[in-house]
């Protein structure tokens, strides 16, 4: 019997879980280091961006304390109130332009740091991915938890396309671009996947379609 739509969602979301913490713990191990090692001078410009964050952040807690002690002593006076306002503003925007001005020079070093990070895990996620449903046929932990497997036309090579490709690739290159066009293509593909399961007898989505593989409901504990 064919799967149906909430029960392949869990199954994914239990196996993202894990593929993710596994990637995690690479990056905590390892990945860190090896990315901090690769930026000239890293500790010191790290440490440097952190005492300026830490110096704005600050100056931000004070510059808000003193303007609520000051609203309490005004009191209902509306006048003094909006005065109180006005010069609130404009010490939040010059220090908001001051810190601006400060970590110009770590914007380059930053985007590269973080940028690095992403990937990372992105790739490390999708190589781990790989490697695990396709070692596995597909007979991931939560295809077994929500007790699904793959029928049809399984071997490496479509289990590979089915549950990485067509499933995360191309969500995951697109984040790289814009974080808002990975979610739309995201919802693009989870709004195809349930329209066609809601309307073929089979439940089939698109890429079980094209790749002649059914997800089935399978008692693994009998």
């Amino acid at each position: 019997m064919s799967a149906g739509f909430l029960k392949r969602a869990f199954s994914s979301l239990i196996d993202v879980i894990l593929v993710f913490t596994v990637v995690y713990a690479t990056f905590a191990l390892v990945g860190k280091s090896m990315i901090q090692n690769r930026i000239a001078d890293f500790d010191e410009m790290y440490g440097v961006y952190l005492e300026l964050t830490d110096t704005y952040n600050l100056d931000y807690e004070n510059i808000t304390e003193e303007y609520n002690a000051q609203k309490v002593v005004a009191g209902e006076d509306a006048d003094l109130l909006a005065l109180l306002a006005t010069e609130y503003e404009a010490r939040v925007q010059n220090i908001n332009d001051q810190n601006v001005i400060d970590l110009q020079p770590y914007d380059r070093f930053l985007s590269v740091y973080f940028f690095d990070i992403i990937a990372y895990h992105i790739i490390g996620f999708l190589l781990i991915m790989a490697i695990y449903t396709v070692v596995l046929k597909g007979k991931t932990v939560g295809r077994m938890i929500m007790q699904l497997k793959l029928e049809g036309s399984v071997n490496y090579a479509s289990v590979f396309f089915h549950d990485v490709i067509m499933k995360y690739f191309f969500v995951l290159v697109a984040f790289f671009y814009s974080p808002y066009l990975a979610l739309l293509m995201m919802m693009v593909f989870l709004a195809i996947d349930i329209i066609m399961m809601s309307f073929r007898k089979d439940k089939a989505t698109l890429r079980d379609t094209l790749l002649r593989i059914s997800v089935v409901k399978s008692n693994y504990w009998k």
